[in-house]
């Protein structure tokens, strides 16, 4: 019997395991729980039988080896991929619980998710070719593409605001900005364009408060509480703890109707026309991963308490409770909501002006495999 190289070592392994430990154990992932079962099987060497140390049914064996390397053929091979993410916030919860759950490795990708400070750092990566997908909002993948870069929106899953504007004791209204500082992580960015939002909403002109640069969610959070600052926008837990400190939040954004590319899903054009099948294993991916949060708390919660590093029940209750049913499924970008980056863009760049949100996206793969069933077979399933 001439195996292939591939199938050789499966089958190696595969014995090896049955001479030291005699037990397999599988996880499934979806509930929770482990099943045991019994390994039983002949060992294959390169074409030939390895010595046996006790008596086994040969049709037990075979059958066994055959069933291995059924299952090796049937896998897809895993190729090694990137994906950067900003903020350890609830809003990325559905990459999170995709690398938890081994489900880039189900549509055979082996993701590594990176960790960056911001959008314009991710993206850098990006068009470096250090990562191969960005998991956050659009704005300086839009301005990089203004400049040369060939990044593309494929999809968006969260298609609203995420943050809440808070307050320091003492200011119960929106009229009372006037001439406050409000602390942001970068005067031109996602956190400015919140600013602006919800200034508007209230008819507050912009150029009456003072935008400070104070550094992430954990630092704007602490510059509020130190008096550093008068205002800012929080996400998440930090909303949680800003009101257990006697914070006022004048507004949570993601009960406008405005539509906002908080989190979008993107990739180069060079990649997606050249690895197009790695692109739809990506979507495929991510958008199960979605799926598993918007539908199961539980699940949602432990990938959450994981990475936020986090027993806090009821912060964890509030998050999953504030995200998922805000979450876009399947993940289609609402053309609006870019377009807003695309304007705000206007207001300092001459070469945005004009511009069209359509410009920066491709969701064809999306599309084809939404049409494919994929998104409602997942339901199905459920």
């Amino acid at each position: 019997m001439d195996l292939g190289p591939r199938a050789c070592r499966v089958a190696a392994l595969a014995a090896h395991e049955a001479r030291m430990i005699r037990q397999a154990v599988t996880v499934d992932w979806f509930s929770g729980h482990l099943k045991s079962r019994r390994a039983a099987f002949n060992g294959w060497k390169c074409g030939k039988p390895m010595k046996r140390r006790r008596s086994v049914p040969f049709g037990t064996g075979a059958l066994a080896v055959l069933a291995i390397l059924c299952a090796a053929a049937a896998l897809p091979a895993q190729e090694r991929v990137r994906a950067g993410y900003s903020g350890i916030s609830g809003y990325q919860v559905p990459l999170w619980l995709a690398v938890d759950l081994g489900l880039f490795k189900k549509y055979g990708l082996n993701l590594e998710p990176i960790l960056f400070r911001g959008g314009a750092e991710s993206t850098h990566a990006l068009t470096g070719g250090e990562i191969q997908f960005d998991v956050v909002s659009p704005q300086p993948h839009i301005a990089a593409n203004l400049s040369g870069a060939d990044i593309i929106i494929i999809g968006t899953y969260f298609n609203k605001h995420t943050y809440s504007f808070v307050t320091r004791p003492g200011i119960g209204s929106p009229q009372e900005l006037r001439g406050k500082k409000v602390g942001v992580l970068s005067v031109v960015g996602l956190n400015q364009i919140v600013v602006a939002t919800a200034l508007r909403h209230w008819g507050v002109d912009e150029k009456s408060v003072t935008l400070v640069r104070s550094g992430g969610s954990r630092d704007r959070f602490a510059a509020l509480q130190n008096g550093l600052v008068d205002a800012t926008v929080l996400t998440g837990a930090f909303v949680d703890r800003a009101k257990a400190a006697g914070m006022q939040v004048l507004l949570d954004l993601g009960d406008l109707e405005d539509s906002f590319p908080t989190v979008s899903l993107m990739t180069t054009r060079t990649l997606q026309s050249s690895k197009r099948n790695l692109v739809r294993s990506f979507l495929q991916g991510i958008g199960e991963g979605i799926f598993v949060f918007k539908n199961d708390p539980a699940l949602g919660q432990k990938s959450l308490s994981k990475w936020m590093r986090t027993q806090d029940k009821a912060l964890l209750e509030s998050a999953y409770k504030s995200y998922a049913p805000r979450i876009s499924y399947p993940p289609y970008s609402e053309v609006s909501g870019v377009q807003v980056v695309v304007d705000d863009l206007g207001n300092s760049r001459a070469d945005a002006k004009g511009k069209k949100a359509q410009e920066f996206m491709n969701e064809d793969i999306l599309r084809e495999l939404d049409k494919q069933g994929f998104f409602k077979l997942l339901q199905k399933k459920s």
